[in-house]
């Protein structure tokens, strides 16, 4: 999803990034934004595409900002999703009973870091996001 190769004016932190992450299951239940209108129950990618952007719309009062950083964000999501097989291998992320994924913290960790950098995020190789992640875990864990 980010294709900018600019750096970006704003800065999102990672503590930022977590404060988002905490806010998302009751923003996964809203039924009516301001910008789409009626959503309804629905929990489709789209549906829950517009709630993100409504929610970072809501959080920002700069809209470019807002959309850069409902960009980073969901691209952190689709990232994971796309190496889940590799991640869940390696013991960084499970697949919950009701279907969803649940990603430790030094992997969304890993994953926002290369999303936030200046490069183009496409371009790192899914191995060294895992490598990144598991040196996280291990200083985190005190090893």
């Amino acid at each position: 999803m980010s294709k900018t190769s600019l750096a970006p004016t704003w800065r999102y932190p990672y503590e930022e990034f977590a404060d988002h992450l905490k806010a998302m299951p009751m923003v996964q239940r809203w039924e009516y934004t301001a910008r789409f209108g009626h959503l309804g129950s629905a929990q489709t990618s789209r549906a829950n595409i517009a709630r993100v952007v409504e929610y970072f719309s809501d959080c920002y009062p700069h809209p470019k900002e807002a959309v850069w950083k409902a960009d980073v964000f969901l691209s952190v999501y689709d990232y994971i999703g796309r190496h889940a097989a590799l991640f869940a291998k390696k013991g960084l992320l499970e697949t919950l009973e009701s279907g969803t994924l649940s990603a430790e913290p030094a992997l969304l960790h890993a994953v926002h870091y290369v999303f936030t950098l200046p490069v183009r995020p496409e371009s790192v190789p899914p191995k060294k996001v895992l490598a990144l992640a598991q040196a996280l875990r291990e200083i985190e864990a005190g090893r």
